[in-house]
C-alpha cells in the first residue's frame, strides 16, 4: 500500500535522527576551538605585555619577539622608539658586564648598575630615534659599504690580527650580538655621528674661526687655553702628551697626523663627540707627541632637552635616572 514517494521518505527520516546530532556537534566543536584559539591569542599578548612593559624581561626570546612584532618602549617627538632598539643595547651591556666584569646583577650593587644600564640604553634608543628622524629631513644617509669599510678598518687599524670570522665570534662573546646586530648598531653610530656633526652649526663656525685664527698665525697654546672645551687639555695649553699610532682612535685625528710635519695644524676634524683641530708636535717612531683644540657637539643635546621638556618624549616603562655606581 506505500508509495515510492512515501517509502523514499520514510527512509530519509531514519536517517536524520544521525544527521542532526552530528551537524549539531560540529558547530559546537568549531565554537570551541574559536574560543580557545582567541583565549590563547589574548593570553599570549597579555603575557607578553606583562612581560615587557611590567616585569621589563630582557631575555632571548622576549627580544626576539620585539624583531618580529613592531612594540615601541617609547616615543620621541612622535616617532616611535622600538623595544628591540632598547634590548640590543640594554642586553649588550648586561652580557658584557655579567662575562667580563662578573656583574651579580642579583646583589645590590648589581640591580643599582642594571638601572642604570637601563637608562643608558633607553636614553641612546630614544637618541638613535631621533637622530633617525632628522638624518631623513637633512637627508643624511649610511650605505652598507660604510658599514663594511668601518668594519675592516676597525680590524685593520687595530691590528686585530685576525679573520673576519674570528672578528665575529669575539664581537659575540664580548656583546652578545649576533654579526647582523653589530651592524645595525654600526649603522646607527655612523649615522647619528654625521647628522650631529651637520646639524651643529654654531660648533662648526666656531672651530673654523680658531682654525682661520691659527692659519694666520695666532699661538695654538693660547687659543687652546682659550677656546678649548676639554679641561684637561685646555689646562695644559691643549698638549696632550704622546700616543701611539696604534692607538684605538674613533675621532679618526691619529690618521690625520700621520699625514702632517711637526708644527702642522690640521683641518676640521668631526669627530665623535665633537670637532677637532690638531697640531703634530713631535714624531718619535710609532709615537706622535700632539696638541688638541676641542668644540662639543651641542644642538643635538639641547634639541633631545628642549623635547623633554615640552613633554614630547613618553617612556612606556618606569626606568629610574639611577646615577652610575662609584664602584664602576
Amino acid at each position: 500500500n506505500e508509495t515510492v514517494a512515501e517509502h523514499r521518505e520514510r527512509v530519509l527520516s531514519e536517517g536524520r535522527k544521525f544527521k542532526y546530532p552530528y551537524h549539531h556537534t560540529k558547530y559546537h566543536i568549531v565554537v570551541i576551538t574559536a574560543g580557545i584559539v582567541a583565549i590563547t591569542i589574548i593570553s599570549f599578548f597579555g603575557f607578553s605585555f606583562w612581560q615587557l612593559y611590567s616585569a621589563q624581561n630582557t631575555g632571548e626570546f622576549i627580544h626576539r619577539l620585539t624583531q618580529v612584532l613592531y612594540v615601541p618602549v617609547a616615543k620621541v617627538d612622535d616617532q616611535s622608539v622600538l623595544y628591540s632598539d632598547y634590548l640590543l643595547e640594554l642586553r649588550s651591556a648586561i652580557h658584557y658586564l655579567s662575562t667580563k666584569e662578573l656583574v651579580n646583577f642579583s646583589s645590590e650593587d648589581g640591580k643599582r648598575q642594571l638601572e642604570y644600564q637601563k637608562r643608558l640604553a633607553l636614553d641612546k634608543a630614544i637618541a638613535n630615534t631621533y637622530a633617525s628622524k632628522l638624518a631623513k629631513l637633512q637627508n643624511v644617509n649610511v650605505t652598507d659599504q660604510d658599514v663594511n669599510s668601518f668594519i675592516s678598518n676597525q680590524v685593520t687599524v687595530n691590528r686585530l690580527g685576525v679573520s673576519m670570522d674570528v672578528y665575529r665570534q669575539i664581537i659575540h662573546d664580548y656583546y652578545g650580538w649576533s654579526f647582523d646586530d653589530y651592524k645595525l648598531s654600526v649603522k646607527r653610530q655612523l649615522l647619528r655621528r654625521i647628522l650631529v656633526a651637520k646639524i651643529d652649526v654654531e660648533g662648526r663656525q666656531r672651530i673654523e674661526s680658531i682654525l682661520s685664527s691659527l692659519r694666520s698665525g695666532a699661538d695654538f697654546a693660547t687659543i687652546a687655553k682659550q677656546q678649548s672645551e676639554d679641561p684637561l687639555a685646555k689646562s695644559n695649553s691643549g698638549d696632550i702628551g704622546f700616543i701611539s699610532k696604534t692607538a684605538d682612535d674613533p675621532s679618526g685625528f691619529i690618521k690625520v697626523l700621520s699625514n702632517l710635519q711637526p708644527g702642522q695644524v690640521s683641518g676640521v676634524i668631526e669627530g665623535v663627540d665633537g670637532f677637532y683641530v690638531v697640531k703634530l708636535i713631535e714624531a718619535k717612531g710609532n709615537d706622535l707627541h700632539i696638541a688638541k683644540i676641542y668644540i662639543s657637539y651641542k644642538t643635538f643635546t639641547k634639541q633631545l632637552a628642549a623635547l623633554k621638556s615640552a613633554g614630547k618624549i613618553k617612556e612606556y616603562i618606569k626606568v629610574s635616572d639611577t646615577a652610575k655606581p662609584k664602584n664602576n
